[in-house]
């Protein structure tokens, strides 16, 4: 009984976290893998769920195949977040005297278009990268460590073509 909770329960983790990389893959445009990944993330489920249908009446099988749904959900986030599969927008508004940040950005290799604005308090300049996405928090360290009053925005692309991206 206890070998068959547990099974039930990590078949859970197992298959949500799947299901969150595979969404993640599906809206980056990968496709491919995603149905791969998709192929795995079914088998699981439908041997888990099999296990618990007969048994809808035993409320500690339910709760082990709920439990193991919720805590796949955080696992699967920390996978995609270690994975940091494709590419961030990073978008920074910074005081316009504060302008010496993109020249040292630049000069570390990382791609920046500016432009100005004007916000409430006064000019602005606004910061525009796409950057693989395990460089974006360290790319925003450095925008906060020279400007803390800065205000970064993240955005997924989804596509996008042409430009400089790092390589590295």
């Amino acid at each position: 009984m206890i070998l068959e909770l547990m099974f039930i329960f990590f078949a859970r983790i197992i298959d949500v976290s799947l299901g969150t990389i595979r969404m993640i893959l599906i809206i980056r445009g990968d496709k491919w893998p995603a149905a791969v990944i998709g192929f795995f993330e079914i088998m699981v489920y439908t041997v888990a769920l099999g296990m618990v249908v007969g048994a809808l009446n035993d409320p500690v099988k339910l709760g082990v195949f709920c439990l193991g749904f919720s805590l796949g959900v955080v696992v699967g986030s920390v996978i995609e977040d270690r994975l940091a599969l494709g590419f961030r927008g990073v978008q920074a508004t910074i005081d316009r005297d504060h302008g010496y940040i993109v020249d040292e950005l630049r000069a570390q290799g990382y791609p920046v278009t500016t432009w100005e604005a004007q916000g409430k308090a006064g000019f602005k300049l606004v910061l525009n990268m796409v950057v693989k996405r395990d460089v974006a928090r360290v790319i925003t360290k450095k925008i906060y460590d020279m400007e803390p009053g800065a205000f970064v925005v993240f955005m997924e692309p989804k596509h996008f073509q042409g430009g400089y991206i790092r390589k590295k």
